[in-house]
């Protein structure tokens, strides 16, 4: 199974159509970790560098928060299933929103290009193929500004629809997921590299041969592979691989992955775990932290540290996980690391 992976990403190309962005987005350096932005019942809270916690919103219905690159409190955030611009205050500690940027919901939580000019995010009426939109600013940080938006199009190339042919035919799969199953199974978050190269997002053109998958587009090409593949294809797992991060290099892509049997007769499904793999996907996957850790952000120093949800009697934690240390800092979920 390894080897069938190994030989999938690294030969399974696909040619797109970039409407947008034509070229990849200016890389910045690494940044000193800046302020967190965590969810906590349906609220967004942001913490200092000092440990200083303040309740941004009120109202609920928000989540997975993404900060603008700089420093000037730029956040993308969904609400009711929306996503929306906006700015947090440091001196009234609120959170503001400016525009909104979706008005039909079924969209996953943003990714900001390293100059904090275009945010992308995916959208789909279900987490099956979704589609690429890139939200394009003029004026980084001007609230009064409109996003002019554009659909990034995306199509087999031919050494993909090859090796698709070498692999048995995908199956219809079932209508729902099994019992066990996370509620990450179904999330459209979706990552942008730092140096402006990448955007992992979930069940791209890979999902054509496999049940469900991970993809990583190449912005200034157009060439898209798959950095993990379950179901379908010759697989022998079922799963799913959601919730994408880059490190601060760019070298590596972290997700949080579930997985089960697909031919036992009473298949168990696993825990979720934290994976990271070289962005290019032509080296194997390894664990980042223990089991049950979900939604890793690396440290914008990337000095090695992450930030995971965990649980903690029975609540989620925003956790720091340096190697083997594990720091609980904050009761929450669905949190962001701001680059300063």
């Amino acid at each position: 199974m390894r080897a069938l992976r190994t030989i999938a990403a690294g030969l399974c190309l696909l040619a797109a159509t970039v409407l947008a962005p034509a070229s990849p987005a200016a890389a910045v350096n690494p940044g000193a970790p800046g302020l967190i932005a965590f969810i906590r019942g349906g609220n967004l809270f942001v913490a200092e560098p000092s440990g200083a916690v303040w309740q941004a919103t009120t109202g609920g219905g928000y989540l997975w928060p993404r900060w603008q690159p700089g420093t000037g409190g730029g956040l993308a955030v969904l609400r009711h299933g929306d996503l929306y611009y906006g700015h947090y205050s440091a001196t009234t500690h609120t959170f503001t929103a400016d525009q909104r940027i979706t008005t039909t919901g079924h969209v996953g939580a943003g990714a900001w290009s390293p100059d904090g000019t275009k945010l992308a995010y995916a959208y789909g009426l279900s987490v099956y193929a979704p589609t690429i939109h890139i939200a394009d600013f003029a004026a980084p940080g001007a609230a009064a500004t409109r996003a002019v938006v554009s659909r990034v199009e995306t199509r087999l190339s031919a050494a993909a629809r090859r090796l698709a042919q070498g692999l048995p035919a995908k199956q219809p799969r079932a209508a729902a997921a099994a019992t066990g199953w996370d509620v990450l199974h179904d999330s459209l978050a979706i990552a942008w590299s730092p140096n402006g190269r990448w955007i992992a997002y979930p069940n791209g053109e890979c999902w054509a041969i496999f049940d469900d998958c991970l993809s990583v587009l190449e912005v200034g090409t157009g060439e898209e592979w798959w950095v993990a593949a379950f179901g379908g294809g010759g697989a022998t797992l079922d799963g799913f691989a959601t919730v994408p991060a880059f490190t601060a290099d760019s070298s590596r892509v972290l997700w949080t992955q579930q997985t089960r049997p697909r031919f036992e007769p009473d298949p168990q499904v696993g825990p979720l775990q934290v994976m990271s793999a070289p962005a290019t996907g032509t080296g194997p996957a390894t664990q980042v932290g223990v089991n049950w850790e979900h939604s890793a952000v690396p440290s914008p120093a990337g000095d090695g540290r992450v930030l995971v949800t965990a649980g903690r009697n029975g609540k989620a934690w925003v956790t720091l996980r340096n190697g083997a240390t594990r720091t609980f800092l904050h009761q929450g979920y669905e949190h962001d690391w701001q680059g300063v």
